[in-house]
């Protein structure tokens, strides 16, 4: 069984602005370029800025978020840890610190990454949302580590911190992922029976989508066949119902796995043809990689 690890980087980023952790002007300027992927006109907008005053925290931080995009990782490691020796308070050194320890990480400095972040939260004073953010960053690298039990434990505290029904889903659906790369689908079950729900009160289709038919597959791992199937034809309908190709191509192919382990071949092959149909119109290049696994 194939798991793939959540692009935290992204996710992370995204979520402080959404959630209204970070909200500085000029550093929403930042990220909607990096969004856009306009790399230059972001490294430009932080060069000027600096020309003007060096010790610019913005501008400093914006450059590391540039240079981290590029994977030049060394240098944003430099820009980062720059920035929170300007910080003036602590929202500005979290976010610094944040995005340090996610270097290291993309680094593949993982055990370094790991530390980092560990002495981060013994300094950070009352800001749940940033122990959360750096209670989630260890759970992902204790998983790149392959210490999934430690994983688990990880995002655990951090859902203890979680502040609505989206962080709370997502701490959710991630201590789920870890129990099952440790094959604890029963306990793997059960937190990503919560994800759904907590998905379906958030309203949130897509994920409510991808994490129902990621508790099929547990389900499957867990040879508990009926539940899985039910909940794959719950989500295939959901997808068809909505026009979410994306999640259907998904569904049908983890219902070509279920059919190849009832060694129903023809039904297994015509799925996952479906699948790959799909998952060719809409152009899904993440998907084609997945379903050669099948």
């Amino acid at each position: 069984m194939k798991y793939k690890l959540q692009n935290t980087l992204i996710v992370t980023i995204s979520l402080l602005f959404s959630n209204g952790i970070y909200s500085k002007e000029n550093m929403k300027t930042c990220e909607k370029l990096l969004d856009n992927n306009q790399y230059q006109e972001a490294l430009n907008q932080a060069n000027n800025a600096l020309k003007a005053n060096k010790n610019d925290y913005k501008a400093t931080f914006c450059h590391g978020q540039v240079n981290l995009k590029l994977n030049k990782n060394d240098d944003a490691l430099n820009d980062f840890s720059k920035a929170d020796k300007l910080a003036k308070d602590n929202i500005d050194h979290s976010m610094a610190r944040l995005l340090q320890g996610i270097t290291l990480k993309e680094s593949k400095r993982l055990d370094e990454a790991l530390g980092f972040f560990k002495d981060a939260l013994l300094n950070t004073q009352t800001n749940m949302p940033f122990k959360r953010l750096y209670l989630n960053e260890m759970g992902e690298i204790y998983l790149l580590l392959n210490q999934s039990d430690n994983a688990a434990q990880a995002l655990i505290e951090a859902y203890s911190l979680a502040a609505n029904d989206n962080e709370r889903a997502s701490n959710l659906d991630r201590i789920a992922y870890a129990y099952a790369v440790s094959k604890n689908f029963s306990k793997a079950i059960e937190y990503e029976l919560k994800a759904n729900l907590a998905y379906d009160r958030a309203g949130l289709l897509g994920e409510y989508a991808d994490s129902g038919i990621n508790l099929a597959t547990y389900y499957m791992e867990a040879n508990d066949l009926t539940s899985a199937e039910r909940t794959l034809i719950k989500f295939e309908k959901l997808a068809r119902d909505n026009g979410g190709m994306y999640f259907l191509a998904k569904a049908l192919y983890v219902e070509s796995r279920y059919y190849k382990k009832k060694s129903d071949l023809a039904l297994s092959q015509s799925k996952l043809d479906e699948a790959y149909k799909i998952a060719n119109e809409i152009g899904a290049e993440d998907l084609k990689t997945l379903f050669k696994g099948n």
